[in-house]
């Protein structure tokens, strides 16, 4: 019986894949669905050629390929073969209703409960308050793009190549002297190990530092993606009261007193999600704590080179004198989310060992990337873009702030923060959240529906990445919602 090709191969034109390698891939799935079996003989390439309506090379081209992966065969004098040492598959029905469903092949899945699937903000919306994310329309592309196209083609062999699991040594040396200048701190490159942004930071200090069951203290309001990720790992977590100046430390004592606490986390800068600064005194009174019951500091500073106020107070990690403090962070806020560095601070012996399990998790950083952040630090680029950017955003914090207090004075409550990207926002209770942001979320506005802050009926509402005019829009769309 004749193979129906013309039938079995589906091929598109307007595909990005060449012509050649659809009928390849066409061909190879056939044999794998049992359609064409081991020992079938193909068309010679100028017949398949003719009754394809594509050129002779173009098929010599797909068989050539389908030979160097080894499903096909060709015999002296006799033609070319689906290879015979390929297992006997059964043929499917060309009846999709005797195909098998998914849902009868056994797969054990474990459901992962403390794991939430968060949606893109931006999905969808032309308007977003977010949860506190820079303007990407204000990165510094042009020179971004500049130096990965340099190091791409100009640079030495080695920079295409395998590199040690902490980072980039280059981007590590200068790095670690931008954190001793503008940080106040003492380190050296082997104190830092590069990773993929925060996230996989939390990951990595959890799965090498901790065991299940281990005790960590937080806020009772703390960064959602921390305590999901620590969750996750089995950890247990001890929450404590925040008021206006973040964490309440006097109520960490209470709890050491009682279990071996291992660490807690903070976000001593910009408290998330209520923006305060933790005053001078309770960070003098943690550091002590931590030096007495013998826990690690978490310290993420995720977004410090944005402060309005006055200049930034330092990390609790320059005045770490014991290796407590494990200091984290990103270049997320400074330049954009797509751009995946982040860093962790920590003595030798903890880098070394968050090394080993960021080997097995992800071979290596963005080298390039590293090499152009290197060289943006180092020639200032970085800090005159920064500069510029946060004369940018405290603009439109002031604008924001005012616009809010002008038009809902009555319906939101507010601070403005001292520095960050979002504001702590608490709405009335007569203004359900979750119903408001289903609201403008119709009229092409982003707005958190509070969920991950319980019952407050308040969210984070970042003001970083629209502009004045798109602002002034978002907040009309808000208070026309609201007084619907």
């Amino acid at each position: 019986m004749e193979i129906p090709f013309k039938t079995l191969l589906e091929i598109k034109k307007d595909s990005p894949l060449p012509i050649y390698v659809q009928i390849a891939n066409g061909i190879s799935q056939n044999i794998q669905a049992g359609i064409l079996k081991t020992g079938t003989k193909l068309l010679g390439t100028r017949s398949m050629a003719d009754l394809l309506g594509f050129h002779r090379k173009t098929v010599i081209a797909a068989y050539d390929e389908l030979f160097s992966q080894g499903w096909i065969e060709t015999l002296p004098q006799k033609g070319t073969f689906i290879a015979q040492n390929l297992p006997n598959v059964k043929p499917i029905s060309f009846s999709e209703n005797n195909q098998k469903s998914v849902d009868d092949i056994p797969f054990i899945i474990i459901p992962q409960n403390t794991i939430i699937k968060i949606p893109p903000v931006n999905s969808g919306f032309r308007l977003t308050f977010n949860d506190g994310l820079p303007d990407v329309r204000l990165a510094p592309r042009e020179e971004l793009a500049r130096l990965y196209a340099h190091y791409v083609k100009f640079g030495e062999s080695a920079v295409l190549q395998y590199t040690n699991p902490y980072g980039q040594m280059r981007f590590r040396e200068v790095f670690s002297a931008f954190l001793n200048e503008t940080r106040g701190m003492n380190i050296q490159p082997e104190n830092i190990l590069t990773t993929r942004g925060s996230q996989m930071a939390f990951y990595l200090i959890g799965t090498a530092l901790f065991q299940k069951n281990d005790n960590v203290i937080v806020g009772e309001l703390n960064y959602p993606a921390f305590n999901m990720t620590f969750e996750t790992l089995g950890l247990k977590l001890n929450r404590i009261p925040i008021d206006e100046d973040g964490i309440v430390v006097d109520a960490i004592e209470e709890i050491c007193e009682r279990k071996s606490i291992k660490a807690i986390y903070i976000t001593s800068h910009h408290y998330h999600p209520t923006t305060v600064t933790l005053k001078p005194e309770r960070r003098i009174k943690l550091l002590a704590l931590a030096e007495k019951y013998s826990f690690y500091i978490i310290e993420d500073d995720y977004d410090y080179d944005y402060h309005y106020a006055n200049r930034p107070v330092l990390p609790l990690a320059s005045a770490d004198r014991h290796g407590l403090v494990i200091y984290l962070g990103s270049f997320t806020k400074r330049i954009a989310p797509t751009f995946r560095v982040g860093y962790i601070v920590a003595k030798q012996e903890i880098i070394e060992e968050l090394a080993k399990y960021r080997r097995i998790m992800d071979r290596q950083g963005d080298t390039i990337l590293e090499l152009v952040l290197a060289d943006m630090l180092s020639d200032g680029t970085l800090k005159r873009y920064t500069a510029k950017s946060l004369k940018t955003y405290r603009e439109r914090r002031d604008f924001t702030c005012e616009l809010l207090k002008n038009e809902l004075n009555e319906i939101i409550n507010l601070r403005i923060p001292d520095g960050g990207m979002a504001i702590w926002a608490k709405f009335d209770r007569q203004i359900s959240l979750s119903e408001l942001s289903k609201k403008v979320a119709s009229k092409g506005l982003y707005l958190s529906d509070g969920s991950a802050y319980e019952d407050l009926n308040a969210c984070r509402m970042g003001f970083a990445s629209m502009n004045l005019k798109e602002i002034e829009e978002a907040v009309g769309v808000l208070k026309s919602a609201i007084h619907l």
